[in-house]
């Protein structure tokens, strides 16, 4: 028989609950350090954005559009910059449901409602999300729509998202550490950003 969660503590660390079993602690999804028991689904995946958002930008600095596999690049980097948000966000439902894990959209609407973050526009963070969406469905329609969604996908949209992304980690963060009951360990956002602000600016 699978665990049946018990109940949240009311404790964010790093975007998610500390939840309890029937069996006892659940595994834990939000610790900076791992021991192989904790993790951080959500944080891991944002490093890795910015470990190959890194390596892009450096090959695009010399390489310009010829860079090798520059449209899988971006598409790969969207996808986990939304995978991250996702799953930051899904940590984080202000009004988590039985057995069923909201849209990132919904959560996004009530989290914003919630905690009136103004940081990121609904129209903004839905666009991301559609972005999001064709690079991990991406697939073939009759239309075309799949494919045209991922047209505009160069390495300035990607910049783009990236920001979106690291807007909307600082803004749950923001929100989460505004409410003294809650724990969260000290993240320095900021070098998680890497060279996407670098890059802006030089562009």
């Amino acid at each position: 028989m699978a665990d049946v969660v018990g109940r949240f503590d009311q404790r964010h660390q790093l975007g998610g609950f500390r939840t309890q079993t029937v069996r006892g602690l659940m595994r834990k999804y939000y610790e900076v350090s791992t021991d192989g028991i904790y993790t951080n689904l959500q944080l891991y995946t944002l490093v890795q954005a910015q470990r190959y958002w890194n390596a892009l930008v450096a090959d695009h600095l010399e390489q310009k559009d010829a860079t090798e596999d520059l449209v899988e690049r971006c598409v790969f980097i969207v996808a986990i910059l939304g995978l991250s948000v996702s799953q930051l966000l899904g940590q984080n439902d202000p009004t988590p449901k039985e057995r069923k894990i909201a849209s990132p959209k919904d959560i996004w609407r009530r989290f914003a409602s919630h905690h009136n973050v103004m940081e990121v526009s609904t129209i903004e963070f839905d666009q991301f999300i559609d972005v999001y969406d064709a690079c991990r469905h991406f697939g073939v329609s009759p239309d075309g729509f799949a494919h045209a969604r991922l047209e505009p996908l160069d390495i300035e949209a990607t910049r783009r998202w990236y920001e979106v992304a690291h807007r909307v980690w600082m803004a749950v963060m923001k929100a989460l550490r505004s409410d003294l009951q809650n724990v969260i360990e000290q993240l320095d956002l900021d070098s998680l950003k890497g060279l996407s602000s670098w890059y802006a600016l030089r562009g």
